[in-house]
């Protein structure tokens, strides 16, 4: 009986190792990362695509080593809560609106500061300029850095009567692009409300805003064209621009092998120039949304431009100059590159 229970012993034993070396290894060396986005998970939305994009490389070129798991729609943390769950690490990656850091990175003002760029080109050029590698390190000292830029044009949406020019701002309750903007609406006489953009559908709805700046992709994704009856398209010209990157958290950053570092950083930089592409085309495709729904269409000419510009010159550039540590240097070397 005990050579037959040996036997049978040793028979297991050799099937477990069958089964043992039939079964693929386990990598230990494999890494799970989390990102997180705001937006719907809509297919139309160049931003979140491009962030999906970015997943499915990073995962392809490491040969399944790297897997990065998408949050969408706020569903692991609220977006004006990104720039700080990145610092904390408990979000590894996000592509969000870097004005939600301006808070806690003061000189994040500048890339919403309107007037500051008059086109798209523009915006997608000053990735490589001196004011923005002063921005990007203080970003790196706080706490993530940049390995994609996404860029987005920001146009202008209303109920009651088209905004084109400034003097269309009086008595208006309208939703601005930042504190800079806001203190300029204000001066032109519209009354300022602050929210994100998840919050703006319902505050058109119910009348708590007359208007709302914000970006083409938001404009897409939150369906604001169903409450909208004029829409002031950035197809061509836009007062401002926002840039909402893919982001790492440096915790996560400084936790990656060099080669791992590689292959985000390469990724990242791959997808710029479509995203760069799809950015103008997603100003076409929403404007074409607006109009399917009956909304009343204008394109910002030049003109118009140079008067909002007036009026953020007048407002706007003072008060970044005089608020944000380094303003007048960093927004002095911006206009360089764009007004000369």
């Amino acid at each position: 009986m005990r050579k037959l229970l040996k036997l049978l012993t040793a028979a297991c034993g050799m099937v477990v190792l069958g089964i043992t070396a039939m079964t693929p290894a386990r990598a230990d060396d494999a890494l799970t990362l989390k990102m997180a986005h705001m937006w719907p998970d809509d297919p139309n939305d160049y931003v979140v695509s491009t962030g999906k994009k970015f997943a499915q490389e990073v995962e392809a070129r490491s040969g399944g080593k790297i897997h990065i798991n998408i949050f969408p729609a706020e569903s692991l943390v609220k977006a004006i809560d990104t720039h700080a769950a990145l610092r904390s690490g408990s979000v590894d990656l996000a592509v969000y609106p870097y004005i939600y850091a301006a808070g806690a990175i003061p000189e994040m003002n500048l890339i919403l500061l309107p007037g500051l760029w008059k086109t798209s080109q523009d915006v997608f050029d000053f990735r490589k300029s001196a004011p923005w590698q002063t921005i990007e390190a203080k970003a790196e000292t706080y706490g993530f850095k940049t390995l994609c830029w996404i860029q987005i044009s920001g146009g202008m949406a209303s109920k009651v009567k088209p905004i084109n020019v400034p003097d269309d701002l009086s008595g208006q309750k309208v939703r601005g692009a930042g504190k800079m903007m806001e203190a300029a609406l204000q001066q032109a006489g519209a009354s300022t409300v602050s929210m994100t953009s998840p919050q703006t559908y319902s505050a058109m709805q119910l009348g708590l805003l007359d208007g709302l700046w914000t970006s083409s992709g938001t404009f897409g994704s939150y369906r604001l064209f169903e409450v909208a009856k004029y829409y002031n398209s950035p197809a061509n010209y836009s007062i401002y621009y926002t840039i909402e990157p893919i982001a790492i958290s440096m915790k996560a950053w400084n936790k990656l092998t060099p080669d791992q570092q590689k292959i985000l950083t390469e990724v990242g930089q791959s997808l710029e120039q479509q995203a760069f592409e799809a950015a103008k085309a997603d100003d076409l495709r929403v404007a074409k949304l607006f109009a399917e729904h009956g909304v009343q269409i204008h394109e910002m000419t030049e003109a118009e431009w140079t008067q909002w510009q007036g009026l953020f010159q007048k407002v706007s550039f003072p008060k970044f100059r005089a608020e944000v540590p380094g303003g007048a240097q960093l927004l002095e070397q911006s206009i360089a590159l764009y007004h000369k």
